[in-house]
């Protein structure tokens, strides 16, 4: 069985701007690194025999200070990176999704992926790890957004328990989940290792 950290990235300044931020990109904050070095003193006593992380410059940097002083081997992988919005990357999320606008299936009609889309590639970049890390503790780096889709997946309605991503997947979260011929969500997405436990 392949154990799963997944840890959505520090803050970032288009979280600050309130910009949508899925393939496009920008720095940390200087809590955002605050916040990855505190997560990596909670996670000290965890054992990783490896990270991956997607390809963008602020889960790498997350995963950098994670991890730092410690023996780890980070590997990047674009199958992880977040839901790409398409010609609403960058722009201000009040914009987009003013007077309460969602889009059920998600934003393939823009140029971005859909739901589908994303649950599926990164459920598949999951399944590749475990094949090649069986009986592991994998720590994983990524987004907000790839995080609530796949555990809508596995936990229906969770999208629904909270009204934004921030708050259904905070900076820095952890989200548990176990692979052994399927996936089972041991834990939703909790600021630090150990909480929200579920039944």
């Amino acid at each position: 069985m392949t154990h799963f950290y997944i840890v959505r990235h520090g803050e970032t300044m288009f979280n600050v701007k309130g910009r949508i931020q899925g393939w496009c990109d920008s720095p940390l904050t200087k809590l955002g690194v605050s916040q990855a070095k505190k997560l990596g003193k909670k996670l000290k006593n965890d054992s990783f025999d490896v990270c991956f992380c997607s390809t963008s410059e602020r889960a790498m940097d997350t995963a950098q200070y994670i991890l730092e002083n410690r023996d780890v081997k980070i590997i990047s992988s674009k199958q992880l990176k977040e839901q790409c919005f398409g010609d609403f990357e960058a722009e201000k999320s009040v914009d987009i999704f003013k007077d309460g606008v969602r889009f059920p299936d998600g934003y393939r009609f823009c140029g971005g992926e859909n739901h589908s889309d994303v649950i599926e590639r990164v459920f598949n970049a999951l399944k590749k790890i475990a094949s090649e890390y069986p009986n592991a503790n994998v720590l994983v780096v990524c987004h907000g957004s790839a995080i609530k889709h796949i555990v809508n997946y596995l936990c229906p309605g969770f999208v629904n328990e909270q009204p934004t991503t921030a708050a259904l997947v905070p900076n820095c979260s952890i989200t548990r989940i176990d692979y052994n011929n399927g996936f089972k969500l041991i834990e939703k997405p909790h600021l630090f290792h150990g909480q929200q436990t579920l039944k």
